[in-house]
Parts: C-alpha cells; structure tokens; sequence
C-alpha cells in the first residue's frame, strides 16, 4: 500500500497548499449543497408558507429536501459526477437523513437544536473529514443532506426577516 492508488488517503506527495485548499471538494460537497438548500428554502418561505395556513406544514426544510430527492438524479451529476448508474445510492442517502430532519424539524420541541445547531456541529465535523476520502454515493448523500438542512433553515431565515 505505497501508492497513492491503493489508498483512499491524501498522497504525502502532494504540496501542502493544494492539500489544505482543495476547492474544488469545497464547492461541490459543502457550498454549493448549502447554497441550494439556502435557495430552495428560501423560494419555500417566499412562495409557499404565506398560502400554508396556521399548520406552517410543510415547512421550508421539507419544500427543499422534497425538491431535492425530486431533482436527486440531476444532483448527483452535477455535484458527484461519478457514473450514473449508482445516482439511486445517492438519493437513498438524501433521503435517510432528509427523513430524519423532517421528522426532527415536526417535533417542534429542540428542532433549532437538533436540526440547527446539532446538524451543524455534524456537518463541519464530515466536511473536515470525509473530503479526504473518495467516498461511496450513499455517504455523498448524506453529507448533501446535512448541508441542504441548514441552508434551507438560513434561507427561510433570511427570507423571513426580508419581507
């Protein structure tokens, strides 16, 4: 296991600076989620929860990972890139958690904890670790996830506090 083939680790070989910077992991698996789910959520606030009623369900988290597992296929190929066919292990990924952020941001009781804060401690913990590695479609999806959470979450804010 000398190769840099052989492992899933950065190779040594590589200058510090292109291994500390790696933008391009950077955009396609942490702002680039985050700015979609900020978007997503944020048409949601706009466009949606004025015409919802006193229920405010679903709410802008829902709205944006609805849309994303709807549109799933095209985010693979966009964000991941790897062959197509594996694009079903990507959305189970978003899925998995997106379910589970719905179901945290239901419950009403410690929902900005466990869907905000909770969420982004995670999350800036996997993007610290999991751009190191070439990960498995699934795992992609479920960083997505955490990633479109909290951007939709920001988004509605932001939204909300505009108009």
């Amino acid at each position: 296991m000398d190769s840099a083939e052989d492992s899933n680790d950065v190779p040594v070989r590589q200058p510090f600076l292109s291994r500390a910077f790696d933008f391009d992991t950077g955009l396609r698996h942490i702002i680039a989620p985050a700015v979609i789910g900020a978007g997503l959520g944020g048409f949601w606030q706009y466009s949606v929860m004025p015409n919802i009623g006193e229920l405010n369900l679903p709410n802008p988290i829902h709205g944006a990972f609805f849309i994303s597992i709807i549109f799933s296929p095209l985010l693979y190929k966009v964000l991941v890139g790897d062959e197509m066919s594996r694009w079903k292990e990507y959305t189970l990924g978003l899925s998995t958690l997106g379910l589970l952020f719905s179901v945290i941001w239901l419950s009403g009781w410690g929902a900005v904890f466990c869907g905000g804060y909770g969420a982004l401690l995670v999350w800036v913990w996997i993007s610290t670790d999991w751009g190191r590695y070439n990960l498995p479609p699934f795992r992609y999806g479920l960083w997505h996830a955490f990633a479109i959470d909290l951007g939709a979450f920001a988004g509605s804010v932001f939204v909300y506090g505009q108009f």
